[in-house]
């Protein structure tokens, strides 16, 4: 069975950190894909930050967004779309609502339906019959956040457990390269974002 890397490209700095550790280590991630799931909720500078950091450095990002069914019984799949075609004004967001009720601390449906569900419908669909591992980027000052579900999901954090990266050393990192996200630290990807 074909090993596969997705890493889940999610448009922040550490992730992007991780982004390019994997181009830059092919012996160790010999087969990888990058996937940016769009909720159309991400400020325009996160969108741009992905798009400039595949340029830079020839990720072929896959962009996807959910397809909510709203058959009952049916579950979300996917879109493929790309920069330009990238909802911008909460379409995806606004469809999820229109099905399921609005995410809160207790129902984190945003998450399940806008990025859980249409990566595995990609993955499923497009991946058949691969040895799949999940890539995440996960910082080791942040390790309490992975899943105690990790191993028996196939996922895994190289910036926690391989190259022990922390916030610092993301910041770094990126006070060295000619672009960079744009926004604040305690800005997060999606305006609406409960958790912020």
């Amino acid at each position: 069975m074909k090993n596969l890397f997705v890493m889940m490209f999610s448009g922040g700095r550490t992730s992007a950190v991780l982004a390019r550790h994997l181009k830059n280590n092919p012996d160790k991630y010999k087969n990888v894909i990058y996937i940016f799931l769009n909720t159309g909720k991400e400020d325009e500078k996160t969108l741009k930050f992905i798009q400039r950091c595949d340029d830079e450095w020839g990720l072929s990002v896959i962009w996807l967004e959910a397809a909510i069914n709203y058959e009952k019984g049916k579950g979300t799949t996917y879109k493929i779309v790309d920069f330009k075609t990238a909802s911008r004004n909460g379409e995806p967001f606004e469809e999820m609502l229109k099905k399921y009720p609005l995410p809160n601390n207790m129902a984190s449906n945003c998450t399940r339906e806008l990025k859980q569900r249409p990566v595995d419908s990609y993955l499923r669909e497009n991946y058949k019959g691969f040895d799949i591992t999940r890539v995440i980027g996960i910082r080791a000052d942040e390790a309490h956040r992975k899943s105690i579900h990790a191993e028996k999901d196939k996922i895994i954090y190289p910036l926690c457990d391989e190259i022990p990266f922390n916030e610092r050393m993301v910041r770094d990192f990126w006070d060295k390269q000619s672009f960079d996200l744009g926004l604040k630290d305690y800005q997060g990807n999606c305006d609406l974002c409960f958790k912020k």
